[in-house]
């Protein structure tokens, strides 16, 4: 029966400590941020040996700073994306680590997780509202009535301003009768293509005629 191979452990010393607070394990990783500076843009890093608390602490000011300072430039609408993809191995690497123990000096204080700081939420406020703008609308149905050639209409609005009703021929309120656009002469109007049931031009035509 083989024994199994014996790893020794690392001699004292050998051990990566915090650059920060002197506490271990630790493991050497480069965070970065990004400032755009509308006519330049500068690349920071913080490079070393993190511990889990003190590399967390770190990750999170940076991509942070990077949320609000980091798309003043022409160039930093691209930069400051790629510089957040860039922390994401340097996260991994940091959240891979148990927790830090025998500190000789004050950790840094994680504070709120990146989604949950102002920078975060005031960007997704933006995307939501901008997504909210585009979408929205195009889920509104269109309730504008539509006509064919023979139908009356009044209208609610002062031309060439159009809302327009659909009312009996032979109401009181008739004030136009819709007919082919081809057919449009005098004080007609020419109705938005909107209203058209079949998307042909129409004419409006005072019932007084």
């Amino acid at each position: 029966m083989s024994t199994p191979p014996h790893h020794p452990l690392p001699p004292f010393g050998s051990v990566v400590s915090c650059h920060i607070c002197g506490a271990i394990p630790a493991v050497h990783t480069v965070v970065r941020g990004h400032q755009g500076l509308v006519i330049t843009l500068r690349f920071l890093t913080e490079e070393g040996a993190f511990c889990r608390t003190c590399g967390t602490a770190t990750y999170r000011r940076m991509t942070s700073d990077t949320l609000w300072q980091g798309w003043w430039g022409l160039l930093s609408v691209f930069a400051a994306p790629v510089t957040m993809l860039m922390n994401i191995g340097a996260r991994s690497r940091i959240r891979s680590l148990p927790h830090p123990v025998g500190n000789l000096r004050p950790q840094l204080a994680p504070g709120r997780r990146v989604l949950a700081r102002p920078p975060a939420l005031a960007i997704m406020t933006v995307l939501v509202l901008a997504l909210a703008t585009l979408v929205v609308p195009r889920l509104i149905p269109d309730t504008r009535p539509t006509f064919t050639a023979g139908d009356c209409v009044r209208n609610n609005a002062q031309w060439p301003e159009q809302d327009l009703e659909e009312v009996g021929c032979s109401s009181p309120e008739a004030e136009f009768w819709i007919s082919a656009g081809d057919k449009c002469w005098g004080k007609d109007w020419l109705l938005y293509l909107d209203y058209s049931a079949e998307n042909k031009a129409l004419c409006a035509h005072p019932m007084s005629k």
